[in-house]
């Protein structure tokens, strides 16, 4: 693919992946946010509701006890009105009963320093709110009477007056009950009972914790552990709103599981749009990735094929031009001279066929065909076979060997031809990256159950980048321009191959302008292992 177009298509799809992570991570908040205002619009209505059911309930109490009262002495008097309206409590012990007038009672607050906002560490400071207390005796008999009062036929009563009568008496009826406590005009249970059944008819069953406050200061009525609640988003809503629309008294709610109880809805969209998103990340750098590699493999292919092709050339020119000389009737009459030009056709010929038998034999390993056929073979015996091959190219460039045998146990189990290859690639590489007096030394050493081959070089050496990629297929270092050194970068990967598959390991130490050296670790066999 065109650098032009390929770069350009790789960002242009980061982008979009971007984009698409952006988008989903846009829509889950939206999302939330979503239910966030809509449970807080669901809980509003539901303090909202609770509030004016209690004040419906108040003002029914209080226009049953006047619908008695109207029914047992007629119309009543202003002084009558007043001795009941005020009614608050009963002490049991003093049949005493309790007018509160307007102030702040100790009695109705929990006084713990937890309750107070803003927070302080000192309660005392309440006390200086206690209100006044006055008593007055009502009547025991028309008191026993209210008491006793059912609630149907507290609400049989209320049904009897007229809207006007009910309308007219609100007011007057809201200004006396303001006079009783908090936790006498409202108790836990119905409080609990009404906020749990106008939060279930929203959906809303999870558990919850509530106060009113008077101001700032917590009443008694509430639940009891509402002080653990720190932290948490609250909802408030006023209580017994007079006619002006003030209220000293505010209802307030929270809920500890609210944030799961948002999230719950959305957690399979959201746990499938995260596997989408990942999905969608590992698959595009996945294909990024296999893209570049295929793109490096298309490249060394290509490489190889023009490498390979000017190392065919060569022999293949050189074979010609033999052929052509031994046409000439001067050379077919020199027995000598034919017969130098048929050992070079077949030295060519055997050079041609051994890159062949190479390429071909790492096909059948990249197939795992199992080609492997192991015998007990003396290592330093194939190391000098290898040599053999070589006479030539070593001769030709003046090559130095020094071998320094120090094993006392060569015999290992191997592929022999495989591994005549194997030293052949080595020793080939090592003499193609050569200096001007090439120089190779071959080491051969015991190391517990193994045998330890060095092939070490003065060559031009190598960074430690070339190092790592020395072994990959194709692979190539060149010196300038790509044919400088001829090769088709195969050989080493091959050497890899065939060594892993022997269960032994082969890696490079290696300098620039300090020559190179190829360490091998081979398993002995079974004999040689007894024998130490």
């Amino acid at each position: 693919m065109n650098k032009k177009i390929f770069f350009p298509l790789i960002i242009i799809m980061s982008i979009a992946l971007v984009g698409i992570i952006l988008v989903q991570a846009f829509w889950i908040k939206t999302t939330l946010d979503n239910k966030e205002e809509q449970f807080s619009l669901n809980i509003n209505q539901a303090l909202k509701s609770v509030s004016e059911q209690i004040q419906s309930r108040e003002l029914r109490d209080y226009l049953a006890v006047y619908q008695k009262l109207i029914d047992s002495i007629g119309s009543p008097k202003e002084a009558q009105l007043t001795a009941v309206f005020k009614y608050v409590d009963r002490n049991v012990n003093t049949n005493q009963t309790y007018i509160y007038s307007h102030g702040i009672l100790e009695e109705d607050y929990n006084i713990s320093a937890k309750l107070f906002e803003p927070k302080s560490e000192d309660s005392s400071s309440i006390l200086e709110y206690k209100g006044i207390k006055t008593t007055t005796i009502i009547d025991e008999a028309f008191d026993r009477e209210m008491k006793n009062m059912s609630s149907i036929e507290r609400l049989q009563r209320v049904e009897r007056l007229s809207l006007m009568d009910k309308a007219k008496y609100a007011s007057v009826f809201m200004e006396l009950a303001a006079l009783k406590p908090i936790h006498r005009r409202l108790t836990n249970v119905e409080l609990e009972l009404l906020l749990q059944r106008e939060l279930r008819d929203r959906d809303i069953d999870i558990p919850f914790q509530y106060r009113v406050f008077n101001g700032d200061l917590a009443t008694k009525v509430g639940s009891d552990n509402y002080t653990n609640l720190e932290g948490l988003k609250k909802y408030k809503s006023p209580l017994f709103v007079n006619e002006k629309g003030d209220s000293d008294f505010a209802l307030v709610i929270a809920f500890p599981e609210r944030i799961f109880f948002l999230r719950s809805s959305l957690t399979t969209l959201i746990l499938l749009s995260l596997l989408f998103t990942i999905t969608i990340i590992i698959t595009f750098t996945s294909t990024i990735y296999q893209v570049l590699r295929q793109k490096k493999v298309s490249e060394m292919k290509s490489d190889f094929i023009n490498n390979m092709t000017h190392e065919f050339k060569t022999p293949i020119a050189t074979i010609k031009l033999a052929l052509d000389a031994i046409k000439n009737k001067q050379v077919q009459n020199n027995l000598l001279k034919r017969d130098q030009y048929l050992k070079m056709i077949r030295d060519e010929n055997e050079r041609m066929n051994f890159q062949v038998e190479n390429i071909l034999r790492i096909s059948q390993l990249d197939r795992k065909e199992n080609i492997i056929k192991k015998s007990v073979c003396d290592l330093h015996a194939v190391i000098n076979e290898s040599l053999l091959h070589l006479d030539l190219l070593l001769k030709d460039r003046n090559v130095q060997v020094k071998l320094d045998f120090l094993s006392m146990n060569s015999e290992i189990e191997i592929s022999e031809d495989d591994f005549v290859n194997v030293f052949v690639n080595i020793l080939e590489n090592a003499i193609k990256y050569s200096g001007e007096e090439p120089e190779i030394r071959i080491v051969s050493e015991d190391k517990n159950n193994s045998i330890l081959i060095k092939v070490i070089d003065n060559g031009i050496g190598m960074t430690s980048d070339v190092k790592n990629k020395i072994f990959d297929k194709f692979y190539r270092e060149t010196k300038g321009n790509i044919h400088d050194v001829k090769g088709h970068g195969l050989g080493l990967s091959y050497v890899k191959k065939i060594i892993d598959l022997h269960n032994g390991t082969i890696y490079v130490d290696s300098e620039i302008g300090r020559g190179s050296a190829f360490i091998i670790t081979l398993p002995l066999s079974i004999k040689n292992k007894s024998k130490l």
